[in-house]
């Protein structure tokens, strides 16, 4: 019972080291695509969903983010295992993991009026403070 698993496994099989080796390469060019369709976003976004637009934009938008936010999340599970071997890569995606939540929210959830009132009177409570601060 001292030998290593891979001892026992047929040589194709037993050369673990490869095959690992191999999926974090896969692993790291499908975030690096992933990455890429999300940056992407948001040129489309500043194109489409900034302007006064009444067509299939913000719906076609929302089926996109919630798309990109579901493979991101399987992703997600998987770095997030503790023997992930690149920490950073994990990093890369729970950060782009959460800037899609961010778009998901911000472009289409609708802020009751409560909720639109004190943001502004944040905003505005801020910029006084702000003006009152400046040396004019």
């Amino acid at each position: 019972m001292s030998q290593s698993v891979s001892e026992l496994l047929p040589l194709e099989i037993g050369q673990l080291g490869n095959f690992e080796a191999r999926m974090l390469r896969n692993s790291r060019a499908a975030v690096d695509d992933w990455d890429e369709f999300c940056s992407a976003l948001g040129a489309w976004e500043a194109e489409h969903l900034t302007k006064d637009e009444s067509g299939n934009s913000p719906e076609q938008h929302r089926r996109w983010v919630t798309e990109l936010l579901a493979w991101g999340r399987v992703v997600q599970r998987a770095t997030e295992q503790q023997k992930f071997p690149d920490r950073t890569l994990a990093a890369r995606v729970d950060a782009r993991v959460r800037h899609l939540e961010d778009k998901l929210s911000l472009w289409h959830h609708a802020m009751t009026p409560a909720e639109e009132e004190r943001i502004l009177q944040a905003a505005f409570k801020s910029s006084r403070s702000w003006r009152s601060c400046s040396p004019h």
